[in-house]
């Protein structure tokens, strides 16, 4: 899980890959952080990498576009945003991001996001989670009970390890919901222009 990769930064703001490097050296992780300003300018490495991707590019693109071309490449996503408009949120999971963390959040939340998504798991970032209470979005309309619970404890911040001892679930079944919520979103998320 914490073998070498290289992590990406796609970002207007060079300090965030040094604070990412910071932190992940700090974690004792053997991940290297290279910093590009638009997909356009990347040096592809080899071996495995991540993506960490600000919402708020000054390059003209628009990040759905840049998740789906990262996806064609088989290139997980972290989105790492101060932004909070439930849209392009919305936009970024549709795209097929692994998670959304707030600027504002813990550091370790951004690399348990990292973790999970270099894992293929659901991802460790709990602001899409958020989404759907922030902007009326149809993907709550689909929800079962058991996954309304789930959600709404998971986007209070809770950890599925909690989530499951909560609700009396197990952590697979957790996990589960998670994933089943996520793509009940992804299925609602709304066409960028010119899909």
């Amino acid at each position: 899980m914490d073998a070498e990769c290289s992590i990406l930064v796609i970002d207007d703001h060079e300090m965030i890959a040094q604070g990412c490097q910071n932190e992940f050296a700090r974690a004792g992780l053997t991940w290297t952080v290279s910093w590009f300003r638009s997909l356009r300018d990347v040096v592809w490495p080899a071996g495995r990498a991540l993506v960490i991707l600000d919402l708020r590019l000054n390059d003209g693109t628009r990040p759905a576009e840049v998740i789906q071309e990262l996806a064609r490449r088989s290139i997980p996503v972290v989105v790492y945003t101060s932004c909070d408009d439930p849209v392009p949120i919305r936009e970024a999971i549709a795209a097929g991001a692994a998670s959304v963390v707030s600027r504002g959040a813990a550091n370790q939340d951004l690399i348990d996001a990292v973790r999970a998504a270099l894992e293929g798991g659901p991802g460790a970032g709990h602001d899409w989670a958020r989404a759907p209470e922030r902007d009326e979005s149809p993907a709550a309309d689909g929800l079962s009970d058991q996954e309304v619970q789930v959600l709404a404890l998971y986007a209070g911040g809770m950890k599925s390890s909690r989530v499951a001892r909560t609700l009396g679930l197990s952590v697979p079944t957790v996990n589960t919901c998670i994933a089943r919520i996520r793509e009940k979103y992804r299925r609602t998320g709304r066409p960028t222009a010119g899909s």
